[in-house]
């Protein structure tokens, strides 16, 4: 009896991280004014990566969410994203980050070169300084391309 009931205590603190995490994934939203590309948990703030364009224009802002290590807020910094044999360098700027304390990083880009990174593979790796995260590319085409199109239309 006691093995049972210690079995099913141990299947059900397992079963509740699983439970409790909400899975990420890639998803585009638009505005009047252009349109979000975001890898994060879909209704929340919750994200690593989001790329935002203003409709008609071809560069677009990069901002990661993964804070970093050393920077200060306002400080030059840099984004590197790699995906596959894709790599990209971006100079941006250190932003604090009022909810969490951390030091996020912006930066701008092309919309071609953030094409190519999010077809470049099966991982996306986001890293600041001092910090590196990988990301999966499921579902980054599709969200992509609703992403390009609304940065497109005037």
């Amino acid at each position: 009896m006691y093995r049972k009931v210690l079995a099913l205590a141990l299947l059900a603190a397992s079963a509740m991280p699983a439970a409790a995490q909400v899975k990420m994934q890639w998803a585009s939203s638009n505005s009047d004014t252009g349109s979000t590309l975001t890898f994060g948990v879909p209704e929340t703030d919750e994200a690593i990566i989001s790329f935002t364009c203003d409709k008609g224009k071809d560069m677009v802002l990069v901002s990661s969410y993964i804070g970093s290590k050393g920077l200060k807020a306002e400080e030059t910094a840099r984004i590197v994203l790699t995906a596959g044999k894709v790599k990209k360098e971006l100079p941006g700027r250190a932003i604090a980050n009022e909810e969490n304390g951390a030091v996020d990083v912006e930066a701008g880009a092309k919309m071609t070169d953030v094409k190519a990174l999010l077809a470049g593979g099966k991982l996306l790796t986001v890293e600041t300084k001092g910090v590196k995260q990988q990301v999966a590319l499921a579902g980054a085409p599709d969200a992509f391309g609703a992403f390009e199109s609304a940065c497109k239309t005037n």
